[in-house]
Formats: structure tokens, C-alpha cells, sequence
């Protein structure tokens, strides 16, 4: 008897452990009858250890090891270039996995470690003063690329287990990949992870209104801080155009 193509057994693509909150990931286990708890295993490796190879995760058994390998994978933005000022803050140009970039910066003593992550490769805002602003909106970045770039700074600056800051201002605008980013949020917050506090995470943000009043309720809720620019309306206006959905402030008096 000859198989049709459509008869053959198709392939699928590994699961991205990176792109799954820890509920996620216990559910992924236990659909294949494995333990729950393995997921905070795994998270641990990922986050506490900035371990992404299962192979090397030596507290899972050689079997589990084995299955989890077959089926999953940890994605991991990679470190493309790295720019070193002289005041120790370091640019790193991050390569992800469909060949697109974003820039993440490490700022030391500000007067905490600070990381500095984006959120979209490239911005819809077209700030007059923003070079990011004129690539336009290339793509939204998943919450595991989010999350991702944290994970990459704390491991090469040796912050894996100290405490650190946050601050989402690099490309891109949060608000406008809202879901992402307060997943990733949630995905760092975790305890079994990095368990980094909301008080270490600020949102900078031209001033997306439905995007604040969703944060207003969010559970999690981090420091706010909105990028204003300019002392009047007509020069914000001119500096951040209003018709790609930024709000503008009315300043004066």
C-alpha cells in the first residue's frame, strides 16, 4: 500500500518553555502525565540559573530530561553586540530567533542596576526625536522575548541573584503591546523565578489612555512613568503626533 503525504506522520515544532508562565508549564507537564512541580524545576533553571539547555537541568531525571527534550525548547535572545561606556553602561544589541534585533541596556549604580528592555522591534509613536520611531512597527516582541532580555543582562552581568531594576523604555511602546508585556510582567514577578517586585518595574509610556486605564486595574501593577516632552500641547503635539494614538496633554498655565 502506498502512503499518501497526507498519511505520513507531521512533525510538530517544540513547545518554547520561554513563552509560558509557570500555570503554563505545569499544565504542558501534566497533559503528558508528568509531575506539576517539575515546572518549578524548570522555571528555576531558566530564571534563577539562566540555564535554557533541559539537558543540563541535573535535578529532573535522565528520562524526563530525555522526553523534554524532544518536545520542548527554552528560546533565548543572543547576544549579537555589546558597546561598553565609559561610565560601565553597556549596549547590548540582541539577535532574535527570526533574524530581527532590539536593544536592551545595562545602566549600573542608578542608583541601582537598571535594565533597560524593549518591547516591539521598532514603534508605531514616529517621535520627531526618536531614531527608533523611524523604523515604524516592524513587530510586536513575545512575552519570552520580553522576559527574555532580562534574563540574557542578569546572567552576563552577574545580577542572577542580587536584586536589580526594570524599566521598559527601550524600542517600542508598551502600551501598544499591552498583553505581552504585563505576561512578561507576570512571567519575572513569579517567585519560584526571578520574584522581582513591581516596585523595580517602571512603565515609561507616551500616554496610551485605554492602555492606562487597563493598567489602572492590572493586579500587578507597576511604576508608571509617562513621557511628556514638551511644556504645551502645541509643542508635544509637534514632537509626538497625535494621530498614531498618543494622547495629548494639555500643559500650560
Amino acid at each position: 500500500m502506498i502512503s499518501r503525504a497526507s498519511d505520513a506522520p507531521q512533525s510538530q515544532s517544540p513547545i518554547d518553555l520561554s513563552e509560558l508562565d509557570l500555570a503554563e508549564i505545569e499544565a504542558a507537564l501534566q497533559v503528558r502525565g508528568e509531575q506539576a512541580f517539575h515546572a518549578r524545576q524548570i522555571y528555576r533553571w531558566v530564571y534563577r540559573r539562566g540555564i535554557g539547555d533541559i539537558g543540563q537541568m541535573t535535578d529532573l531525571s535522565r528520562p524526563l530530561r530525555a522526553r523534554l527534550q524532544n518536545e520542548f525548547q527554552v528560546s533565548t535572545p543572543r547576544v549579537g553586540s555589546e558597546q561598553l561606556s565609559t561610565d560601565g553602561t553597556r549596549k547590548f544589541v540582541l539577535d532574535l530567533a527570526d533574524g530581527r534585533q532590539v536593544e536592551s541596556v545595562f545602566i549600573p549604580d542608578t542608583p541601582a542596576m537598571t535594565f533597560c528592555v524593549s518591547t516591539q522591534v521598532g514603534c508605531a509613536m514616529a517621535c520627531g526625536f526618536c531614531l527608533t520611531g523611524k523604523m515604524g512597527l516592524v513587530r510586536n516582541l513575545t512575552p519570552g522575548e520580553i522576559a527574555g532580555q532580562v534574563r540574557v543582562l542578569a546572567k552576563a552581568t552577574g545580577l542572577l541573584d542580587k536584586p536589580f531594576n526594570i524599566v521598559l523604555m527601550g524600542m517600542g511602546e508598551p502600551l501598544h503591546n499591552y498583553e505581552n508585556t504585563m505576561k512578561a510582567l507576570r512571567m519575572l514577578h513569579e517567585e519560584h523565578g526571578l520574584a522581582i517586585s513591581p516596585r523595580r518595574i517602571t512603565l515609561s509610556t507616551v500616554g496610551i489612555v485605554p492602555g492606562l486605564e487597563r493598567l489602572a486595574k492590572e493586579p500587578l501593577m507597576p511604576n508608571l512613568a509617562i513621557s511628556l516632552h514638551a511644556t504645551t500641547e502645541d509643542q508635544r503635539t509637534a514632537l509626538v503626533p497625535p494621530n498614531h494614538g498618543t494622547i495629548c496633554f494639555a500643559m500650560s498655565g
